[in-house]
C-alpha cells in the first residue's frame, strides 16, 4: 500500500516540474513567432532567420501649424498638427519565406483625438526611407479640436501644457512609442490664430504606461518575458506637452493699472494736511471703491475659479488702500498722541513699506 501512494507521488511531482519547464520554455522564447500576439496579427511564416526585434520601437513627433481659439472660458482649442512616425519596418515587409506583413506604424498606434466635424483630417501616407536613420516615415495632417484644461494659478505669469498623445494598441512587449530624437518635434516661427500673448516655449515629451483591465487573449493574462510571470496588457503612451507662456509684461500693465492708481491715490492723501480732512476722505473712498472695481474687471477677464497670482496681487492693493484709511482715521483722533504715526510723511513711509514688503514677499511664494 505504501509502495502504491508513492507511486502516485512520484508521478505527481513528476507532471509538475514537466508543466514548470514547459512554461519556463514558453516564457523565455523571445522571436516573434512565439510572441502571445503574433498568432492573432499575422498568421504569416515567420522564422528565426527574419530580422524583426522585439518589442516593435515607434519614433513619434508632431509639427504644429497653427493653433486657434485658445480662450479662458473655453475647455477646447483649435490645432492644426502634421504627425510624424519612423520606424524600421514598412507596411509590406517581406519575410524569408516571401511572404509580407503589415509592420506600418500607424496600425499599431493611434492619435488621441475625437474627430471633429468640418474639419481636415487627411490620411497615413509614406513620406520615403531616411537612409541616416535608417527608418521609414509615414505623416498625417490634422486639423481638430482638442481638450485642454486650464492651470491659471500663475495668471498672468502662467504658462499653459496642451497634451497631445499617441497611444499603442498593443502591449510593450510588442510595441513602444519613442521620442524622435533625430527629427524633434517643432512649430512654426509664426502661428497666426494664436491668441495674443501667447508663444510656444517648447515641446516636451514623456512615455506614459496605461495599465489595461484586458486579459485577452489569454484567460490568465499574457507573459512578461522579462519577469516570467502572468500579468495584464500595459499598453505605452507617448505625450508631447506643447508648452505656451504667456507674456504677461504688458498685461500685466493692463490688468492692473486701475489698482495702482487707486493705490497711489490713497497714499496721496497722506500729502494732504489733516485740515482738509473731507477731501482727504473722499480721496481714499475714491482709492477704495478703484481698487474693488478693478479687481472685479480682472476676474472678468478670466472667469477662473482658482485663487491666481493676479488675485493676490489685486486683494493686497485692496488691503493696503483699506490700511491707509483706517491710519487716516487714527491720524484725525486727537485722543491718541504717537507723534511718529501722527506725522504725515512718517505714515506714508510705513504704508510704501509695508505694500513693498508684502510684494516681495508675494513674489518669493510664487517662485
Amino acid at each position: 500500500m505504501k509502495n502504491y501512494y508513492l507511486f502516485f507521488l512520484f508521478i505527481i511531482v513528476f507532471s509538475s516540474c514537466t508543466d514548470r519547464k514547459k512554461q519556463n520554455l514558453n516564457i523565455n522564447k523571445t522571436n516573434l513567432s512565439n510572441h502571445p500576439y503574433w498568432g492573432l496579427l499575422n498568421p504569416s511564416d515567420i522564422t528565426s532567420f527574419d530580422t524583426i526585434k522585439i518589442p516593435l520601437e515607434i519614433d513619434a513627433s508632431i509639427f504644429i501649424d497653427d493653433i486657434s481659439e485658445l480662450e479662458t472660458n473655453k475647455s477646447d482649442f483649435n490645432a492644426d498638427i502634421k504627425l510624424r512616425l519612423w520606424s524600421s519596418y514598412q507596411e509590406n515587409e517581406v519575410l524569408m519565406s516571401n511572404d509580407t506583413i503589415n509592420l506600418a506604424p500607424y496600425s499599431l498606434i493611434e492619435f488621441d483625438y475625437k474627430i471633429t466635424e468640418n474639419l481636415y483630417h487627411s490620411k497615413w501616407e509614406w513620406d520615403g526611407y531616411y537612409e541616416d536613420v535608417k527608418k521609414y516615415r509615414y505623416v498625417k495632417e490634422i486639423e481638430n479640436k482638442f481638450y485642454h484644461k486650464w492651470d491659471l494659478r500663475k495668471y498672468p505669469f502662467d504658462k499653459q501644457k496642451i497634451r497631445l498623445s499617441f497611444t499603442s494598441q498593443y502591449d510593450t512587449s510588442y510595441v513602444r512609442i519613442k521620442n524622435s530624437k533625430k527629427f524633434l518635434s517643432d512649430s512654426n516661427d509664426y502661428l497666426p490664430n494664436l491668441k495674443d500673448g501667447f508663444v510656444i516655449d517648447t515641446i516636451l515629451f514623456k512615455e506614459e504606461f496605461i495599465k489595461s483591465e484586458i486579459i485577452e487573449p489569454f484567460d490568465n493574462g499574457i507573459y512578461d518575458y522579462q519577469g516570467g510571470i502572468e500579468r495584464n496588457e500595459v499598453r505605452s503612451r507617448g505625450v508631447f506637452e506643447v508648452v505656451l507662456s504667456r507674456q504677461g509684461s504688458w498685461l500685466f500693465f493692463k490688468l492692473f493699472l486701475g489698482s495702482f492708481l487707486s493705490l497711489l491715490l490713497s497714499w496721496f492723501v497722506f500729502l494732504i494736511p489733516m485740515s482738509e480732512f473731507d477731501a482727504k476722505s473722499n480721496l481714499s473712498v475714491g482709492a477704495i471703491f478703484g481698487a474693488v472695481g478693478n479687481k472685479y474687471f480682472v476676474d472678468s477677464a478670466i472667469s477662473s475659479q482658482v485663487l491666481t497670482t493676479a488675485d493676490l496681487i489685486n486683494n493686497l492693493i485692496i488691503t493696503i488702500v483699506i490700511f491707509n484709511v483706517l491710519l487716516m482715521i487714527y491720524q484725525k483722533n486727537e485722543k491718541i498722541k504717537n507723534k511718529f504715526l501722527k506725522n504725515e510723511k512718517s505714515a506714508l513711509k510705513i504704508s510704501v513699506s509695508t505694500f513693498i514688503i508684502c510684494l516681495v514677499c508675494l513674489f518669493i511664494f510664487l517662485l
